[in-house]
């Protein structure tokens, strides 16, 4: 397989357009000759396959972008997927579906999103390594009848043959400037001898260049096996880093359908940004050793997802060597519970994508058909598609880190256990546990476990929005967040075990630090302690000097964790809900269950209960308790019936 793969992605020799922009790279004479092969090969006349027809069971429809400089005009073929020669199968985002322009389809207008439309207006203009104006394309949104929901459910599950069988482009959208700096910088600017700030086009032609040329024109490591990115970047470092977080917060590497579309050994996905382009392997190589050398880089959205393209690129590589996590050797369960659990919260439209945007990845990893619970199906409603996907995967896995999920907003009569995947956390390693069960009607998630009891004291949760601080302003509401939970949740945990309250947060906020440098101008429990006595309102023209990077992470790090539920133990244990959205209410309970590996809030209702939310434990006795064997050797324990 791999053999064919990088065969068919053996670059061959292309036209070059004439209206490639100005100022891009030429490329010698023998390179802008027209292929042979093109010129060989009589493409047969095809009808045009707009308006819509049916598709046949091979079928694709590919689209043909014509050369121009007005209206985007484009052609629609349909043919079998093995007649078409090469076509570039495009990853993107649709952005916002209200903002639309118009393209003329076989001559007729098409209203297509915004972000589509200038990918196609880039492409047209054939950058230096995009192909022959003959090549086609493949556009989900164009290629695919939007208006048809059989024929977007028969679709899905075939979208991972197109993307092997082209040859895959990423468009994350154009260049865009960094904003004027303010008036106080230019005049500080304008009195040092230091040379101009790198512009963010030439910050990400340098980045691309780099990513393409690392190991081969320079090494990011010296003899000694240290890291020389600063040196190697110089005086452009800062500005490296920059563009890096911007490309990394861009919307493609938060939608759950770019996952499929830039995964597996038989797609080798270029990225582009404006005219400028890297192989995206070559881009998650580069940004491995920046994010371990710059760690806030991991607090960018889009490195959550560069890791998960890093773990399903191990689990391919366990089908091609035929390693012992093979997930062809696997129950099928077990490999999308692992899909689900490596790609986490992702964004989309259509709630029921957060399933089936994985099914073709699942089906590509996979021996034999997909299961009847996770077939695509439009007509069913989104909480309808998560409760059987959730009792397909507790029935036949019994994993309960299923039940962690940062939000539960599933409307409608569904079991409280069923997860909201659109909320998902990531979490790779998978704890079978036989002892969970599903009932024949699929409303009843049997476990076994214990009951902890109740809690002390608590604190809800609150929309983080509310609490989030700003370059100009603290909100009112964090200052009163942080005395409330200081008052019920901090002091009477650092009393009940003889810590101080720097101790006690400061064992909270440890798990931090391996992201957000501990030192700095003020450490956590100093921004704690400012933030608490503050007032609120408008920062000072001074505090808005102090306030560096890391002091801005830490700010925001302890308002994004203070957003959640908090509950406190009689032992002095701090319990964080991952859920930001639970409702706690007195005697609700925290037990432990047998295969989990965090503590779980439910309420009584008669003999049965209601999930609320899973804990992590913040603080106390019981952090770093990993509930394995050893703990449940002693005593009874007793079933549980969520409902």
């Amino acid at each position: 397989m791999l053999i064919n793969s990088l065969a068919r992605h053996l670059k061959p020799t292309r036209w070059k357009s004439p209206l490639t922009s100005m100022g891009e790279d030429t490329e010698s004479d023998e390179d802008l000759e027209e292929d042979e092969g093109y010129a060989e090969f009589e493409e047969p006349c095809r009808t045009p396959a707009y308006p819509y027809r049916a598709l046949g069971e091979t079928e694709v429809r590919l689209l043909r972008i014509v050369p121009g400089t007005d209206t985007i005009e484009c052609l629609l073929h349909q043919m079998p997927l093995d007649e078409a020669r090469y076509f570039y199968a495009l990853s993107y985002v649709w952005g916002d579906t209200r903002h639309q322009k118009t393209i003329m389809l076989e001559g007729k207008p098409l209203h297509i999103t915004s972000n589509l439309y200038e990918a196609l207006h880039q492409f047209r203009e054939r950058p230096r390594d995009i192909g022959h104006p003959k090549d086609y394309f493949w556009v989900d949104a164009i290629c695919i009848n939007q208006d048809d929901i059989e024929e977007k459910s028969c679709q899905i599950p075939r979208m991972m043959d197109i993307y092997h069988a082209g040859l895959v482009i990423v468009w994350l959208g154009h260049v865009k400037e960094l904003p004027a700096d303010g008036l106080f910088k230019k005049i500080l600017q304008r009195t040092r001898s230091t040379p101009p700030k790198m512009s963010r086009d030439q910050a990400i032609k340098t980045l691309f260049k780099k990513a393409d040329t690392m190991w081969m024109d320079w090494e990011p490591v010296d003899e000694d096996d240290n890291v020389v990115l600063q040196s190697e970047f110089g005086q452009d470092y800062q500005a490296i880093i920059q563009v890096t977080a911007n490309i990394l917060n861009r919307p493609w590497f938060d939608r759950v359908w770019t996952i499929q579309e830039a995964s597996s050994l038989d797609t080798c996905p270029k990225i582009y940004v404006g005219r400028h382009s890297v192989y995206l392997n070559k881009f998650v190589e580069l940004w491995k050793i920046l994010a371990t050398e710059h760690r806030p880089l991991f607090l960018c959205s889009g490195s959550a997802r560069m890791v998960s393209l890093s773990r399903i690129d191990n689990l391919y590589r366990n089908v091609l060597f035929d390693g012992e996590d093979n997930p062809k050797r696997a129950d099928i369960a077990e490999v999308f519970l692992r899909l689900l659990k490596i790609t986490g919260k992702k964004a989309c439209t259509d709630p029921r994508d957060q399933i089936y945007g994985l099914l073709g990845l699942l089906k590509d990893l996979v021996e034999g058909d997909l299961p009847d619970e996770l077939m695509p199906d439009y007509h069913l409603p989104y909480q309808e598609v998560y409760w059987r996907c959730a009792a397909f995967l507790f029935g036949l896995v019994g994993d309960l880190s299923l039940l962690e999920c940062g939000r539960n907003e599933i409307n409608g009569d569904v079991p409280s256990w069923v997860p909201d995947f659109r909320h998902l956390s990531h979490k790779p390693m998978i704890r079978r546990e036989e002892s969970v069960r599903v009932s024949p009607d699929r409303r009843v998630l049997h476990v076994q476990g214990y009951i902890i009891g109740t809690f002390r004291d608590f604190i809800s949760g609150c929309a983080s929005s509310h609490i989030w601080p700003k370059l100009k302003s603290i909100p009112i509401a964090l200052p009163i967040r942080l005395r409330e939970f200081e008052h019920h949740i901090l002091e009477p945990s650092a009393s009940i075990r003889g810590m101080t309250i720097e101790e006690t947060f400061d064992d909270m906020m440890n798990g931090l630090t391996r992201l957000i440098p501990a030192q700095g101008r003020e450490s956590f429990y100093q921004v704690h302690r400012r933030l608490s006595n503050s007032f609120g309102g408008k920062r000072s023209w001074y505090h808005k000097r102090k306030r560096t990077t890391n002091i801005r992470l830490k700010e925001e790090a302890i308002a994004d964790q203070l957003s959640f539920p908090y509950l406190l133990l009689a032992d002095g244990s701090v319990l964080v809900v991952k859920r930001e959205d639970a409702e706690v209410k007195p005697g609700d309970l925290v037990c432990v269950f047998r295969g989990a590996s965090e503590l779980s809030l439910v309420r009584t209702s008669g003999e049965i209960y209601l999930f609320i939310g899973q804990c992590e434990v913040k603080s106390g006795p019981l952090k770093g308790e990993k509930f394995e064997d050893n703990f449940w050797a002693d005593g009874n324990m007793e079933d549980f019936e969520l409902i």
